[in-house]
């Protein structure tokens, strides 16, 4: 069944070590609180820059409107003074001109920290320094005019010099204060977007936080479980521990960072003949003769090696002898395990190996037996190998000493004829040419017998050969007759083999194959099965077949299944067959029916299990 995401993370938090899944626990809150703060603390730092980004803009506007306030002051005082000659007009414009510089530059100093606002501080100074330049001439032409005379035309021309400036200047502290308060609606819908963004953030966190400390209890909860579990599991492991040290056949003795005794199991009771009071916090040294096997220093005692040798930190087993409670020593195997609980402890664990030590004496004293046996056959090895070879080599004199008194039988047959050639009668003509025939039978079964003796022993080479080319030669050396036909299957294999042999077991079922058929249009088929470690190979006829009870007698030394007179034949060359077949790992059978031809199936392994 497919199991679901969510059990997949139960899963992958369950196979966590119960400290990450702590740490896991505890981080939840905090990474919600994190968060939560990190939210506040940003929400805060960029509100405070809008808000003075708010205040730099009703800043500019306050200078505009102070600056524009002074301007118009300016000019009115300029004119009541143009009209009465009163000089206490002129205050206004002495206060402008006192305070406008002052002004200006923190209108500028505003303005320097807003791209693009530079140009219209520019275009302000510009026209409020005309207008107070037009103001100033105002002063100077109503100054030099007399006092009962009306406004000159070039006081008026330049009042109308000055209407224009200061349109001009209302114009642009108009438009400047126009772009800043569009600028400070921006900057209320930014502030209003953070406020209620830091809210949800705020919401978001909380549910957070709340959701992550129910999980946190939850998960505290199942930890607790999870730990009371490893407990109880703890709690049997050690009494399952206790009960398997108490009846384990070998010592376990349980050592602390000093090497003292801190258990001591009935197995070890009986071996060193102590009991657990006796030895417990007791030095281990006592139980060994000496432990220079570990340190290979004869000077370290066992206390020393068993602390700090290398084999003990890595769980190599020594051997040693003990010392029994009446001072008896015995052959001890130790093997030591360092164990890290709340501090370091070391587990020995001693085997008695007075039984081991005497059966490997008497698997020693087998071994010289058997040495001594391997002697004794390699002797007889060479012995029949001599035999063998004078075996072979009497085999091949006798063949050769049989061979030629029937070479001279048939030849003297021969003779016979040619010199009664006309005056014998039928009957001995044909007793000559059966005679003759046994003759060549004789030479036939010697042969047979010759090869049938060398099976085994013959050494064969290994040769890379391609099984098709392989047959191909062989029905070429046969000389089957034409009305014969051999089908040779087209995957065959190409293998490294021992050709001499697999020739002679193919030649000899081919040639059984045309010896026996019942008929001259004969057909023989060649195939192959490949099998994991060998070749399956059949030899098919369409000839007269085998009763099933002859199928074994087949490969029986000299059994025929034709009269010798009828059909000439040793009853050889199938055994042969078998025995090669055998002796290099393979096995070979027969699968017909009388009256619905043969098939001879041997197998062959793809690599030889000798040479020779």
């Amino acid at each position: 069944m497919k199991r679901t995401p969510f059990k997949k993370l139960w899963a992958g938090w369950s196979q966590l070590p119960i400290r990450h899944r702590g740490a896991i626990v505890v981080a939840i809150p905090a990474v919600c609180l994190v968060i939560t703060l990190t939210a506040w603390v940003w929400s805060r730092e960029v509100l405070i820059a809008v808000r003075r980004e708010i205040e730099s803009t009703d800043e500019v506007i306050r200078e505009g409107n102070t600056l524009l306030l002074e301007q118009i002051n300016a000019e009115t005082g300029v004119r009541g003074y143009t009209f009465t000659r009163d000089r206490t007009f002129l205050e206004p414009y002495r206060q402008s001109l006192a305070n406008y510089q002052s002004s200006l530059k923190r209108l500028q100093q505003l303005q320097k920290k807003k791209p693009g606002r530079l140009a219209e501080g520019n275009t302000i100074q510009q026209l409020v320094q005309r207008n107070l330049d037009n103001l100033q001439q105002i002063v100077n032409t109503t100054e030099a005019q007399q006092l009962s005379n009306p406004v000159s035309p070039i006081s008026q021309s330049l009042f109308y010099t000055g209407k224009k400036t200061m349109d001009a200047l209302r114009a642009s502290v108009g438009a400047m204060q126009q772009t800043e308060q569009t600028y400070k609606d921006t900057l209320l819908k930014r502030r209003e977007g953070i406020q209620e963004a830091t809210s949800a953030a705020i919401w978001f966190t909380a549910v957070i936080s709340g959701l992550g400390f129910f999980a946190a209890i939850y998960l505290f909860r199942q930890l607790d479980r999870e730990l009371r579990d490893r407990e109880l599991r703890l709690r049997e492991s050690r009494s399952l521990l206790e009960a398997i040290v108490a009846n384990v056949v070998d010592g376990v003795i349980l050592l602390d960072e000093a090497s003292r005794i801190e258990t001591f199991n009935p197995t070890a009771c009986d071996m060193f003949g102590y009991q657990p009071d006796e030895v417990i916090g007791r030095e281990v040294e006592r139980l060994l003769v000496e432990a220079q096997s570990l340190t290979r220093n004869p000077q370290t005692n066992a206390k020393q090696s068993l602390m700090d040798s290398p084999p003990v930190q890595t769980g190599r087993a020594w051997q040693t002898s003990g010392i029994r409670k009446d001072g008896t020593t015995f052959p001890i195997a130790i093997s030591v395990s360092d164990v890290q609980l709340d501090d370091r402890r070391l587990l020995a664990i001693i085997r008695d190996m007075t039984d081991v030590q005497a059966t490997q004496e008497k698997l020693q004293s087998r071994a010289d037996e058997l040495a001594r046996i391997t002697t004794i056959l390699a002797q007889t090895n060479v012995t029949l190998e001599d035999r063998n070879r004078e075996l072979e080599q009497f085999a091949y004199v006798a063949s050769h000493d049989l061979k030629a008194p029937l070479r001279a039988i048939a030849n003297l047959s021969e003779w016979i004829e040619e010199d009664l050639q006309g005056q014998l009668p039928t009957e001995n003509q044909r007793q000559m040419v059966l005679l003759r025939g046994r003759v060549h039978r004789m030479e036939a079964l010697i042969n047979g017998l010759l090869d049938y003796s060398r099976v085994g022993r013959t050494k064969a080479p290994l040769e890379k050969i391609s099984v098709k080319v392989l047959l191909e030669e062989i029905i070429d050396s046969l000389a089957p007759p034409a009305t014969v036909t051999i089908a040779i299957a087209p995957n065959l294999p190409i293998f490294t083999t021992k050709v001499m042999l697999l020739r002679q077991v193919f030649a000899n079922l081919i040639s059984n194959a045309i010896k026996h058929h019942d008929r001259l249009d004969g057909h023989i088929t060649i195939a192959v099965q490949e099998q994991e470690k060998f070749y399956e190979f059949s030899v098919a006829d369409d000839g007269p077949g085998i009763d099933a009870n002859y199928h074994a007698k087949v490969f029986v030394i000299f059994q025929t299944l034709e009269a010798r007179d009828t059909k000439e034949s040793t009853g050889i060359g199938l055994a042969i067959v078998k025995r090669i077949v055998e002796a290099e790992g393979g096995s070979i059978w027969i699968d017909s029916q009388e009256g619905s031809g043969a098939t001879f199936y041997f197998t062959w392994l793809k690599e030889s299990p000798h040479h020779g």
